[in-house]
């Protein structure tokens, strides 16, 4: 028997799928805008410590900030993780082969903690979510003109 996510998350601190569930757009919006402008490349989300505890994910906002890493970029920036070679390499292949249209590649860094996600059947591709983004932006109380969603503070 599987537990409610708002239980075995908060016991065994897999917050991370509560956290996508509630910033998907924000996150798909990233990795479409990248994808249009960069080519393929992950979503990096860095978010600030918290107590996953303690979280209440339906009123709490969980500071982070999230940018596009393009392919070129990404090797640099997984070595500045510290992660293992073999887990590089098999992540620039992912990078080379995931389905930018309908799947997400992301990476949550919390306090050099990193999580590695790709995101696949997803209800809302990353182009809705952009869309949708687009058309409601004053709703996610951004500083940047839309364009400009290389690294955001949310």
């Amino acid at each position: 028997m599987r537990l409610r996510n708002d239980i075995w998350q908060g016991d065994c601190g897999y917050w991370q799928d509560l956290f996508i569930r509630e910033n998907l757009l924000p996150l798909g919006h990233a990795a479409w805008q990248g994808f249009i402008t960069e080519g393929r490349g992950m979503v990096a989300c860095d978010v600030a410590a918290i107590d996953t505890g303690s979280v209440d994910y339906n009123s709490d906002i969980v500071e982070h900030t999230v940018r596009f890493v393009p392919l070129l970029h990404v090797s640099a920036y997984l070595q500045t993780l510290h992660l293992k070679t073999t887990v590089i390499e098999r992540l620039l292949d992912t990078v080379q082969t995931y389905d930018p249209v309908q799947e997400i590649l992301l990476l949550i860094d919390e306090d050099g903690q990193a999580d590695i996600n790709l995101l696949r059947n997803l209800k809302v591709a990353p182009v809705d979510c952009y869309q949708q983004v687009q058309r409601r932006w004053v709703e996610f109380q951004l500083d940047q003109s839309p364009g400009d969603l290389y690294e955001q503070k949310y």
